[in-house]
């Protein structure tokens, strides 16, 4: 009896997760990165959905393995707030990151970081958000997911 109450609250903890659902950015190639984890913090209904509150911070930590080496990397946030799959709505404007991860990047070296960030005002729904980052001197060699945030007022 003992051990369904723990294999219970285990389950209740891991549904509990700040993890998302991510899926690759679809005109980007996916052999250039390795995306392990993404979690959103705070992100109470997660993993498939995050609700969101306009004008309230929030963090996305980043769990990935570079396939490409880079000096600097910068890095930008999108949202696909009409739902025309072409993400125009700029959240975070394209900038450096290398104080969030330690630069230079090494091929095939596992790196974690968090990037902050607040929606401005946006209709209340859900769409997708979109975070790229990318080697500054090649923009070919790109890291790039999408996640699912739902609005409320």
């Amino acid at each position: 009896m003992d051990v369904r109450i723990i294999i219970l609250s285990l389950c209740c903890l891991i549904v509990q997760s700040d993890f998302i659902i991510k899926k690759n950015c679809k005109d980007v190639e996916t052999s250039q990165c390795s995306i392990h984890n993404v979690a959103v913090d705070p992100c109470p209904r997660g993993p498939r959905l995050c609700v969101v509150k306009p004008d309230k911070a929030y963090s996305v930590n980043v769990d990935f393995t570079p396939h490409f080496p880079a000096n600097n990397l910068k890095l930008a946030l999108y949202s696909d707030d009409k739902k025309t799959n072409t993400y125009d709505t700029v959240i975070k404007t394209p900038e450096e990151v290398c104080g969030l991860v330690n630069c230079p990047l090494e091929t095939e070296e596992r790196k974690n970081f968090d990037v902050h960030f607040t929606l401005g005002k946006m209709s209340p729904g859900k769409f997708p958000i979109k975070m790229a980052f990318w080697n500054a001197e090649n923009q070919t060699q790109q890291c790039c997911f999408t996640f699912n945030v739902k609005i409320r007022k």
